[in-house]
């Protein structure tokens, strides 16, 4: 493999040697050319003389070749040489012609011949490589061969000094040669530069390409491209030898409300200091990578013992205990762990990724904030919980689902005060499952959503079938009041059931109103603004419910079971039930007790100025043809029970 230090060398070298190409070739061309202007300038020179010669002469040749004319001895004119060249070769000398002259043409003869040259100019240098005959322009001397009239067997020879003119000339083809090198020399130069710019340029953003390819962009982690390469080597290398790899997925909890409440920039930031924070215990040999959204997941490539497998999960889990200082928030956030290991758990990648999510789902699914290793049972649980779900997208489809109803009743006149809505599901062979059973798959997949809808639109047509001045009990899921548009849907189903906005109650609870409450007041008030009442349930469980009434005017407030299960014998649930009712009255507020079983329970709660009942002392949950079919006592004896607690199966909802 070439480096980055070899390519410049190898560059530069080529550089060279064309430089010294171009500057060969140019040097020749160059001097063909000079050689060529010098030989025309003496041939005209020589012909000039001649003529001028014979006009000295009155035009007798024989008297020049006699040496009648005298020639410069100080080379200033024009032609200093004359001899005769006979079609042999031989040179003859003419009289004032210095001897090492004729010496130097009889050289210039020979070599003429040799070559098989032919031509009326013979040079100094002739025999000189051309890129090296700079050296001889300086002291040129051209011998121009002239025809002698009457004799076709010789030729006048005349020597023309051309020192002068030949430097001159060659002064201005080195320059322009100088000039032309540097301009070449330049060009490549940029060319080469413009060259290994682009090259280094390809060559990072190849690299970074490379980089992107295998990382998460938001946090550098590697991503899951790179995390299933690194996966596949380890389960081969934990098959192959005596050792188990360990594979923990992470998902953060409640990332979502973060993101919803405090913006993406905040969880952005969020994942960025999680994957920093996950890193540190981390050992040098294993990988931490982000597989996508709040999901990490981290290899562990080498364990001889799974005991190890346990301090790693709980020091990743106190980790993410300690708050995350965030644009001026603590975020306080966890996460659930679900471990698998190779072979024990998979011999294949897929086998213990998919193992692995099972057991992040138990995880998640026993409250979070824990870790558990993969079991076989597991997988069962899932598949029995992936089977509900496609049987809840059944029922939505098909129109599977039926409403219950149980009566409310006014604990001073003994009268049906109305009633609240109870889902079921219809399951051909097992009649109707309560809610309790298929509640949390509904919301972890968001079904709740159209299932709440269906409720909505099903109640109030029920509350039309019902009569005028029967009241009808909606609950509301979270996923629900966060919906855009809720207020205009059930404005729009009271319309077209023609049900007047008084007759419903909506039903929330505490954990309804999140960790955005603005928003979630804003909506029950948009609600409220139709004519709906707004009931606070379950009140009591929570520790916050008394600080929710001071922020929020609920019409009523539904006084939890858990108070009712030891009513009986326990004076401090008797206390807080007739705090309750107290604080409700001044705050004008309705107040209804749950779970009410036996005739006592509702004799306590009328004491402690309760003013609403229900449970199965009342009541259990019925069909609307079972209500309307059966007449309703306008009055409950308070030691009377009511035939439906006759009724078999089934945990008190209300």
């Amino acid at each position: 493999m070439i480096t980055k230090s070899g390519n410049r060398i190898v560059s530069i070298v080529v550089g060279g040697c064309v430089a010294a190409a171009f500057f060969v070739s140019l040097s020749t061309f160059g001097q063909g050319t000079l050689r060529s202007a010098i030989g025309a300038d003496a041939e005209r020179r020589a012909n000039q003389w001649l003529a001028l010669a014979l006009q000295e002469t009155g035009g007798d040749m024989t008297a020049l070749l006699s040496g009648q004319v005298v020639l410069p001895h100080d080379n200033s004119g024009s032609v200093d040489a004359i001899a005769v060249v006979e079609e042999d070769g031989h040179v003859v000398p003419v009289s004032h012609t210095n001897s090492h002259h004729l010496d130097d043409l009889r050289k210039l003869v020979s070599q003429s011949h040799q070559s098989g040259k032919t031509g009326n100019v013979l040079q100094d240098g002739a025999h000189v490589p051309a890129f090296l005959s700079w050296f001889s322009t300086s002291s040129l001397k051209s011998w121009v061969l002239l025809p002698i009239s009457g004799q076709a067997d010789k030729r006048l020879a005349v020597r023309v000094p051309q020192s002068q003119i030949a430097a001159n000339l060659a002064g201005r083809v080195q320059y322009q040669l100088v000039f032309s090198l540097g301009i070449a020399v330049i060009t490549f130069g940029s060319f080469m530069a413009g060259y290994s710019f682009r090259r280094n340029r390809l060559q990072a953003d190849s690299e970074e390409m490379r980089f992107l390819a295998l990382h998460d962009e938001l946090t550098g982690l590697p991503n899951r491209k790179q995390f299933e390469d690194r996966l596949s080597a380890a389960v081969t290398a934990a098959n192959e030898k005596d050792h188990r790899c360990a594979v923990f997925i992470l998902d953060l909890d409640g990332f979502k409300n973060i993101n919803d409440t405090l913006g993406h920039l905040v969880g952005d930031e969020l994942l960025c200091q999680t994957a920093k924070r996950l890193s540190t215990s981390l050992r040098d040999s294993d990988m931490l990578a982000r597989l996508s959204g709040d999901e990490f997941a981290v290899i562990i490539p080498k364990i001889h013992d799974v005991a190890q497998i346990t301090p790693m999960a709980d020091r990743i889990l106190e980790l993410m205990t300690d708050p995350f200082p965030i644009d001026g928030h603590e975020i306080q956030i966890g996460c659930s762990v679900g471990i698998a290991v190779a072979p024990d758990n998979g011999d294949s990648p897929v086998k213990v990724m998919r193992n692995a999510d099972f057991a992040l789902y138990r995880a998640k699914s026993e409250g979070k904030r824990t870790w558990r290793f993969f079991n076989p049972k597991m997988a069962e649980d899932l598949k029995s919980r992936r089977m509900m779900e496609d049987g809840l997208r059944y029922a939505l489809e098909k129109d599977l689902f039926a409403l219950l109803y149980q009566p409310q009743f006014n604990l001073e006149t003994g009268e049906v005060a109305g009633y609240e809505a109870l889902l079921r599901w219809s399951v051909p062979g097992r009649g109707l499952i309560p809610t309790a059973m298929f509640l949390s798959v509904a919301e972890e997949t968001g079904l709740i959503v159209p299932m709440g809808e269906w409720v909505i639109n099903r109640a109030i047509a029920d509350c039309r079938r019902f009569g005028p001045g029967v009241r009808i009990a909606i609950n509301l899921s979270p996923a629900q009041l966060k919906r855009d548009g809720l207020e205009e849907f059930i404005t729009r189903a009271l319309r077209e059931n023609d049900v007047d906005a008084s007759q419903i109650e909506i039903e929330v609870n505490e954990s309804i109103l999140g960790r955005n409450e603005a928003a979630a007041f804003e909506k029950l008030e948009k609600i409220r603004e139709i004519g709906v009442s707004i009931v606070m349930d379950n009140f009591g469980v929570g520790t916050s419910s008394l600080g929710l009434l001071s922020r929020y005017p609920f019409d009523k407030i539904k006084v939890d079971r858990s108070f009712m299960n030891n009513i009986d014998d326990d004076q401090k649930s008797r206390a807080v039930v007739a705090a309750i009712c107290n604080l409700g009255r001044s705050l004008g507020m309705a107040v209804a007790g749950e779970g009410v079983e036996s005739g006592d329970h509702a004799a306590i709660l009328r004491a402690a100025g309760c003013q609403q009942g229900q449970g199965y002392y009342f009541g259990r949950p019925q069909s609307l043809e079972d209500i309307l079919g059966v007449p309703v006592l306008s009055r409950i004896d308070d030691t009377q029970q009511p035939a439906m607690l006759a009724m078999a199966g089934g945990q008190a909802e209300g």
